[in-house]
């Protein structure tokens, strides 16, 4: 079965309609992976299923990432603080260890990046994913829980 491509006005008809997140964010640390993760159901008025992905680099907790995804899939938008991307398929522009927002486009999928006009903190996640929300017409009344304490592995 051939998977259906996403165009760039559906991407655009699923930000601009009603989402909800009905839930905190609570933090899932697996040691091995060095990473925390969330894993967030998105209640929206179209009945697709929509989901906010998380993830927390450990080792530098100011490295870090939010997804909305469309029926585990695609990636219509997506925010990477302090993380790296080159645009391969339009401008060529290019971030090393800094903030930068995807956007789906018919040209690129998930591919294509921009600076942000916004101030994104790195330092501190509740106000990041709060700015994440925004931009992608989602409702967000829960916490952004603190990341779980990190384990250090010792061989005795």
């Amino acid at each position: 079965m051939a998977r259906i491509l996403l165009t760039e006005q559906q991407a655009g008809r699923i930000i601009s309609a009603q989402k909800n997140i009905n839930t905190n964010v609570d933090w899932d640390y697996r040691a091995n992976e060095g990473y925390a993760k969330c894993q967030l159901i998105v209640s929206n008025t179209l009945g697709v299923n929509l989901k906010v992905y998380g993830n927390v680099n450990m080792e530098e907790p100011t490295t870090f990432s939010f997804s909305l995804v469309l029926s585990n899939a695609y990636r219509i938008r997506g925010l990477d603080v302090s993380g790296s991307h080159r645009n391969k398929h339009t401008d060529d522009n290019e971030w090393r260890g800094e903030t930068h927002k995807h956007k789906w486009s018919d040209r690129c999928r998930d591919a294509f990046a921009y600076t942000p006009k916004e101030t994104v903190p790195s330092d501190d996640i509740a106000q990041a994913f709060e700015v994440f929300c925004k931009e992608c017409n989602i409702g967000f009344a829960g916490q952004v829980r603190p990341l779980p304490p990190k384990q250090i592995g010792m061989k005795i």
